[in-house]
């Protein structure tokens, strides 16, 4: 056996692993959907697992496992940047219908 086989064979192995970590990941989070859960943190819950789904993604399906600035750049910029979308149009739907945030 050459060694792009036996590299090949691991690599088999690692990526039906990685897709049932996903698979119970995107699991988690359909359950979260009926699970008595107070909002806030159902919220957290869910923004953790898809940061988890991405980090898993990156380091292993794009290859950035021993990249460590370009994973970590890559798991918290849309998590940033949804955080700056947040505040700029949170104001644009206070007093709307549609508007689901309760301020208790």
């Amino acid at each position: 056996m050459s060694h792009d086989e036996a590299h090949s064979t691991g690599g088999h192995k690692q990526y039906f692993t990685t897709w049932c970590w996903l698979l119970v990941m995107t699991l988690l989070a359909l359950g979260m959907g009926y699970a008595p859960v107070p909002e806030g943190i159902r919220g957290a819950l869910l923004v953790c697992i898809t940061l988890a789904k991405i980090f898993l993604i990156a380091s292993i399906f794009m290859h950035l496992k021993f990249e460590r600035l370009n994973l970590v750049m890559l798991t918290f910029t849309p998590l940033v940047l949804a955080v700056i979308l947040f505040f700029v149009t949170y104001g644009e739907s206070v007093g709307s219908s549609t508007h689901f945030i309760v301020n208790h």
